[in-house]
């Protein structure tokens, strides 16, 4: 868990959120030729759908905060509630990279400016 703690999740910046309806959906557009059986029955964009505290979760995903200080934002908004909120908040990150929505860079490569391999 601790390995985590120093990454900065960034948002797929393709992915949108939207409040439709008083719900929170990740809009992730289908953009793939291999898409096109799903854009015709289901229109351009697959939806998943997030309660308040994943959508909050979302919208730190800006490139600058660690997983630690996100964790330290969402404590503050919603108290007790997020707990467990290390493993929680990890593993939500950890399922949101699986399918390319985040992706995550070390507190290294922002001090240095990016990837010193390129």
């Amino acid at each position: 868990m601790e390995r985590y703690m120093n990454l900065v999740p960034l948002r797929n910046e393709k992915v949108q959120l939207r409040k439709i309806n008083g719900k929170y959906y990740l809009l992730i557009p289908m953009d793939s030729t291999l898409d096109f059986l799903a854009r015709k029955l289901h229109g351009e964009y697959r939806r998943i759908e997030l309660d308040e505290i994943g959508a909050y979760t979302w919208e730190l995903c800006d490139g600058r905060k660690t997983v630690r200080e996100i964790g330290k934002f969402l404590k503050a908004r919603f108290g007790d509630e997020v707990e467990p909120l290390y493993q929680r908040l990890v593993t939500f990150l950890i399922e949101l990279g699986r399918r390319y929505l985040v992706e995550f860079k070390s507190v290294e490569e922002d001090i240095l400016g990016g990837d010193q391999n390129e």
